[in-house]
């Protein structure tokens, strides 16, 4: 076989250049792939438990009575995931409205912290008095 002196190919050293530099490269990609993928879930029940916490303010808003003070928990399932809701009703300065602060946990989360808090104010007006 002859092998012309113009022919030229690339040597050892710009192909383990080449490789490298496509690894790390490689391994960004990866690396936000996964970023992403944990953010999407994160986002995932971030967005199932504020689903819950609306729909337990909802019930709260469409009953009848007025809300009683004090604190209410109750689990729930929603998205093939058991979350609680932990419901606090507290005076306020106008004796016509309460708030109501809901929080809402993963069931099975060791975490401390709440997914989402979402806080609302009831008027007493057109309610049956209660508490």
């Amino acid at each position: 076989m002859i092998v012309s002196r113009h022919q030229r190919g690339f040597t050892l050293m710009e192909m383990l250049v080449a490789v490298g530099v496509l690894a790390i490269a490689l391994g960004a990609i990866i690396g936000n792939g996964a970023r992403f993928a944990n953010n999407a879930a994160g986002l995932r029940d971030k967005s199932l438990a504020l689903f819950v916490a609306r729909n337990r303010m909802t019930e709260i808003e469409l009953g009848k009575a007025w809300p009683a003070l004090g604190k209410a928990n109750e689990d729930v399932e929603l998205g093939d995931v058991k979350w609680t809701w932990r419901t606090e009703v507290k005076t306020t300065q106008d004796p016509s409205l309460r708030r109501v602060d809901i929080r809402v946990e993963k069931k099975d989360d060791k975490r401390a912290a709440a997914y989402v808090t979402l806080t609302g104010f009831l008027s007493s007006v057109g309610r049956e008095p209660g508490q």
